[in-house]
């Protein structure tokens, strides 16, 4: 009765850690599947928990930023682009995003991976894909790592 109670407190702890900022859900399901909770469960709440941090991240980004917008253009002061730095967005866009939502969650955060997306003005639809597909990488990998790992240590004792 205990243990079952413990263990459900357990899935839930996965999902919270996993939604705290800078607490990676690849980080999480190791430590999940490592403790013994079901490594498909583990799996399914760290990458929901971390993909809910990101969907929030940018829904709040995009509404500072049109607050931002709304305030600068009230001052008068219009936002001019150049060639250069059209050309620029759209080379991060096609490149560095994906480039941004593979290696960011392992080198700086999903967090700020995400931040820094949309600081260069990246479409919210393709983040919000990116950083998807890329978190359902590294949990999986992840996760399937510290499943076979953790039944590779039992079978060698």
């Amino acid at each position: 009765m205990i243990e079952e109670y413990l263990q459900e407190w357990s899935y839930l702890a996965v999902f919270m850690l996993s939604a705290l900022p800078w607490i990676e859900s690849s980080a999480v399901v190791v430590l999940a599947i490592a403790l013994g909770l079901n490594p498909i469960w583990s799996t399914l709440l760290a990458f929901t928990g971390n993909w809910l941090t990101v969907v929030l991240m940018i829904f709040l980004f995009h509404r500072w930023q049109e607050w931002r917008n709304r305030k600068r253009m009230a001052s008068g002061k219009p936002a001019q682009e150049s060639k250069k730095s059209k050309r620029a967005h759209h080379v991060f866009v096609k490149y560095g995003l994906p480039g941004l939502a593979v290696i960011g969650p392992l080198l700086i955060g999903t967090e700020i991976a995400v931040a820094v997306a949309m600081i260069f003005k990246a479409p919210r639809k393709k983040i919000l894909i990116w950083m998807t597909t890329s978190l359902a990488f590294w949990t999986i990998l992840f996760a399937a790592a510290a499943y076979y790992g953790v039944g590779f240590v039992e079978f060698m004792k």
